[in-house]
């Protein structure tokens, strides 16, 4: 471990990782001494001109109480109503919980894993919970486990995942198999899941768009690759069978990253729970009861044709 303060670095053979806990637990950088040069694996935090340090420039960060969004930010529960409040300017959804907002803290720490921790935390009346994310770099690999617990004293709804971006390096290939997508509609609500269209299968390796794309995929495999061919690098995510869903955007503004989400759930995944519908990916977790997910990060060469 080294670095300043409020900064943890990992190494373990080429691989380094940075964190930034007080910037909502996130990832500040993942990079591999290539033999060509350091190459980033993640996003490095790369914070705008006369803008704050904040989890959104990060290179990854987590998604907890919940992922992605709530229709219209409330949903109703054994009876109850709750809601919560829109999370960053300008936008009318919660996105991602709070867990992303928040400093955590350094529960443990060594030269090549760390644990990270929220505890008792409480949001707009909402929910308190605590959570941890537990990191650990290998020679080829970056282990991530994310664990949230429910502090309230009565059952509730929680979902979770982890928020990755990535590099174009001038050239990216991805690919994955999915058995659906959700239909969105202009306010990012869920409408209905429909068959993978042509220009949204990934089956196959190929480019992501060069425009805004935000799209969530049903029946995730758990695996997804990033070939960089240019660079003859590679990164598989592998996750756990807690990750259902796979959620891929490429930002509006910034169309040379893209992110590619595990994820619980799909969006607006709390709908239904009136009725006493609960979807794939949703976890109603008793007081004190947790769930948690793992996922790898494995760094290979050799994918060029």
């Amino acid at each position: 471990m080294s670095g300043a303060a409020d900064m943890l670095t990992l190494r373990a053979g080429r691989l380094s990782l940075e964190l930034s806990p007080a910037l909502g637990g996130s990832v500040s950088s993942f990079r591999l001494a290539a033999p060509s040069g350091p190459f980033d694996l993640m996003r490095p935090m790369t914070v705008p001109a006369g803008a704050a340090p904040h989890a959104l420039h990060s290179g990854m960060f987590p998604m907890l109480p919940f992922a992605n969004c709530i229709r219209d930010n409330a949903f109703t529960f054994d009876d109850r109503p709750f809601a919560v409040g829109p999370n960053m300017v300008g936008v009318r959804l919660n996105y991602h919980g709070s867990g992303w907002q928040l400093p955590w803290q350094v529960a443990t720490a060594g030269p090549d894993r760390a644990e990270l921790v929220l505890d008792d935390v409480v949001v707009d009346a909402a929910y308190r919970y605590a959570a941890a994310q537990r990191f650990r770099l290998t020679a080829d690999a970056l282990h991530v486990e994310t664990e949230v617990t429910n502090r309230a004293d009565i059952p509730m709804p929680f979902s979770f995942g982890q928020h990755p971006w990535f590099l174009q390096h001038g050239g990216a290939e991805v690919s994955f198999a999915a058995t659906g997508l959700w239909f969105e509609d202009s306010a990012g609500h869920a409408e209905r899941l429909i068959p993978i269209t042509a220009d949204r299968d990934y089956s196959h390796g190929r480019r992501p768009p060069p425009s805004y794309q935000n799209n969530c995929y049903a029946g995730w495999s758990g695996t997804a690759a990033i070939a960089w061919k240019q660079r003859d690098i590679g990164l598989t995510i592998e996750a756990g069978p807690e990750f259902g869903h796979l959620m891929f955007h490429v930002p509006a503004h910034s169309p040379r990253v893209f992110c590619l989400e595990p994820q619980s759930n799909a969006p607006c995944a709390f709908d239904g729970l009136e009725q006493g519908l609960v979807a794939p990916g949703v976890h109603i977790l008793r007081p004190g009861q947790s769930v948690r997910g793992t996922l790898r990060f494995v760094v290979s060469s050799g994918v060029r044709d």
